[in-house]
């Protein structure tokens, strides 16, 4: 293969890890993240080799066409990826709050013990 094929290559199964990731995230509640972790750091991988490499030599207008759907594509993720972010952030707040009206409800016991015909009670 020649250098300019290596580049393609390395295009073409960066898009195909964004391809999957977006199939990936589109299960929602139901998504691995496993799965994500392994395709986000798949895509960090190829990104890098990527940055290594001479820029691909061919038409521009083709170059530029496939770059741009590239770009498109890491732009949606982005966008999923921070409307997940988001719906976490909130869950978290919920959990926060209800743990905060849990203990609020729920207080320490305290101990009471009789002591010459009166009540003591005693907090821990």
């Amino acid at each position: 293969m020649s250098g300019k094929e290596d580049v393609l290559a390395y295009y073409q199964e960066l898009e195909k890890c964004y391809d999957r990731l977006a199939q990936v995230l589109a299960a929602g509640e139901a998504a691995d993240p496993g799965a994500i972790e392994e395709l986000a750091a798949e895509s960090e991988r190829i990104i890098a080799a990527l940055a290594g490499m001479a820029p691909p030599e061919g038409e521009p207008g083709e170059i530029i066409a496939r770059l741009t759907l590239l770009q498109e594509k890491a732009g949606s993720l982005l966008t999923q990826l921070q409307g997940e972010l988001e719906k976490t952030a909130e869950a978290r707040s919920l959990v926060k709050k209800g743990r905060q009206a849990v203990s609020a409800y729920y207080s320490a016991p305290q101990k009471t013990r009789y002591k010459e015909g009166k009540f003591i009670d005693r907090k821990k």
